[in-house]
């Protein structure tokens, strides 16, 4: 015997599903268009080529793209008669990409933490790996694994033709499966993410620290003489070498900032939709699959997607100085 959980808009007033319906293609088009300029202003002034992690930032916004215009086909547009199985099954790309856009968050901060905390490491394993391709593939392959399941859940819904509805074998599987799904699309990044950035904002405030120390009191060598003349000191600062760290810095914290909104910006959206099955959870009070509730949840999940590049032209200064290159007037 089958669980089968409905996962369909609810049935509530004509006016509530119009309005649910013009939201989702808003937020569809916003989405699209939004991330479709960052990989144009990314692509356009090679900010990609800059470093692996900015190459990460346009994978970012190609999964977040994708996924917008996905969510609106399946949740928003009905199977056609005698292709629900195939719908059914196609709609595993959804969660897939949904996945992929968290997990290659995730994967951004361990970048970082990395790259900032333990250089020496970070730019070993960088001199040997000889392309960035296998480094890019694994927030989808991690996606592939958790998201792979839904190949067999994903069926039609027998009470209501033409729909799809999660159906699983028995309870525990039910179970195991809304323990891995919610561990690794919510639990497991969030916690990763705030880890990864808290040291990195720690590491560059000793960083900015030191080098602020160091200004203020240069090191000066005095070569050994009778007499100290003025033509005997030498000051070891390059003025060339540390204007080129301090943009190097500046560029890091700006970005380190710029992932850090963005980390809130998705813990924010991602925490009423955890909440509401927490509570459903505990109390069973209310029919979680057939409630508005749980599509307004998943709306705001989504709209993060949309959200991301909104954060990088409010906050990236690369991205701002090649949007005004792109698509500015000079």
């Amino acid at each position: 015997m089958l669980l089968c959980d409905s996962s369909n808009v609810s049935t509530v007033g004509t006016a509530v599903v119009v309005g649910y319906t013009v939201s989702n293609y808003v937020l569809t088009v916003i989405g699209f268009f939004a991330n479709l300029m960052v990989i144009i202003v990314f692509i356009n002034c090679k900010i990609h080529r800059r470093s692996f992690t900015y190459l990460l930032v346009l994978q970012q916004s190609f999964l977040d793209m994708i996924a917008c215009c996905l969510y609106l086909y399946f949740y928003n547009i009905p199977a056609s008669n005698g292709n629900v199985a195939i719908y059914c099954k196609f709609a595993t790309l959804f969660f897939f990409f949904l996945s992929a856009s968290t997990l290659n968050l995730a994967f951004i901060s361990v970048e970082r933490y990395i790259a900032v905390v333990h250089p020496l490491k970070y730019w070993i394993r960088g001199n040997q790996m000889r392309s960035n391709l296998p480094q890019l593939c694994i927030p989808l392959i991690a996606a592939f694994l958790v998201t792979f399941q839904y190949v067999f859940i994903l069926e039609e819904d027998p009470a209501v033709p033409g729909t799809c509805t999660f159906c699983y074998k028995n309870e525990g599987f039910r179970i195991l499966s809304g323990t891995i799904l919610l561990l690794a699309n919510a639990i497991v990044p969030i916690c990763t993410m705030i880890f990864s950035y808290y040291h990195v904002y720690i590491t560059l405030k000793k960083q900015t620290k030191f080098r602020t120390e160091s200004t203020i009191q240069p090191q000066i060598n005095i070569e050994p003489s009778t007499s100290c003349n003025v033509a005997d000191i030498e000051i070891n600062i390059s003025p060339s070498q540390t204007n080129d760290k301090d943009k190097a810095h500046d560029a890091q914290q700006n970005f380190i900032i710029t992932m850090s909104i963005n980390t809130l910006v998705y813990t924010i959206c991602i925490t009423p939709l955890i909440v509401l099955y927490v509570v459903y959870t505990i109390c069973e009070c209310f029919d979680i699959h057939n409630h508005i509730s749980r599509d307004i949840a998943v709306f705001i999940v989504v709209s993060n997607m949309a959200a991301n590049p909104f954060v990088y032209a409010y906050k990236l200064k690369y991205f701002k100085e090649g949007f005004s290159k792109t698509f500015c007037r000079q």
